[in-house]
């Protein structure tokens, strides 16, 4: 099977690695002229630009940071394109009508393939997949879906892409919430490890509580999904609540508190620092 990558940061990589280890001709294209050297030994073959990644593959796999840069690509390759489009970029849903549109127009195969999990998994080809669009093309793909992970046929593209966002609502008011805790936590000087444990096996326990609290409790954090790109993803889920006239209070605290980890220069940390800017703000209050 050929397949095209376009998009090879951390989560395109991974997908990239996962798929040419597992015996497919595998080609990917990024606009980091450093990408082929990330990816060097990996079997996977970086192209000089998307129409060259993107003709005579099987499955054209699109992992960009927007729908802006998903549709820029969408339009660069409608000549080209005659496989499936496999498109795992977290986008609004407003940014997905104007893929969409093009599409539609160029009678693209097209799944909107939402993620979940992190570039850890990707790599291993253990991420979830929301899948949209049409189930027959759902079920034609399953040989590639399933070695990226386990797909979840969800149902209409907006309706995978809308369930992504509120995903993403719910693990970072998780997130924020630990990190709010986790100052009390401290002070109460039990051991980190312990304290996860306990929790992990209560009413409380969560993913991000058993991946991002010890992060939060030892002061020592990974890089897995910047404040920057959380910031981003809620502001999309909070334009999709208002077109649908939902009110969403928490949320939108939330996100006043990610802008203002921003302001403070956390944009680029792991969204968990939140953590240490509640820190500081602790230290200037005393």
């Amino acid at each position: 099977m050929r397949v095209c990558v376009i998009g090879l940061g951390r989560m395109g990589r991974g997908i990239a690695v996962n798929l040419s280890r597992r015996g497919h001709v595998v080609q990917g294209f990024d606009v980091d002229p450093n990408a082929a050297g990330r990816l060097s030994g990996t079997g996977v073959k970086v192209t000089s630009d998307t129409t060259q990644c993107a003709e005579g593959a099987d499955y054209v796999i699109l992992a960009l940071p927007t729908g802006r840069e998903s549709l820029e690509v969408i339009r660069g390759i409608v000549n080209v394109a005659k496989g499936v489009i496999l498109d795992t970029t977290t986008m609004s849903v407003s940014e997905l009508r104007d893929v969409m549109q093009v599409v539609n127009e160029h009678g693209l195969k097209y799944l909107s393939v939402r993620l979940e999990k992190g570039p850890r998994e990707a790599e291993r080809g253990e991420l979830v997949l929301y899948v949209g669009g049409d189930k027959a093309l759902f079920d034609a793909s399953m040989e590639v879906l399933s070695q990226i992970g386990t797909p979840i046929y969800i149902g209409s593209h907006e309706q995978a892409t809308a369930l992504k966002l509120i995903s993403n609502v719910i693990l970072t008011a998780n997130a924020v919430i630990l990190a709010e805790v986790s100052a009390l936590i401290r002070k109460l000087g039990i051991d980190p490890d312990s304290v996860v444990k306990a929790l992990s096996m209560g009413g409380s326990d969560s993913a991000q509580l058993r991946a991002r609290l010890p992060w939060m409790l030892k002061g020592s954090y990974g890089e897995s999904f910047s404040i920057k790109l959380a910031r981003d993803v809620i502001d999309k889920a909070l334009e999709y609540a208002q077109s649908t006239g939902v009110q969403l209070p928490l949320t939108t605290l939330i996100n006043e508190l990610l802008r203002l980890a921003e302001a403070s220069g956390y944009g680029s940390r792991d969204f968990s620092e939140i953590a240490e800017m509640l820190k500081v703000n602790e230290k200037v209050t005393k």
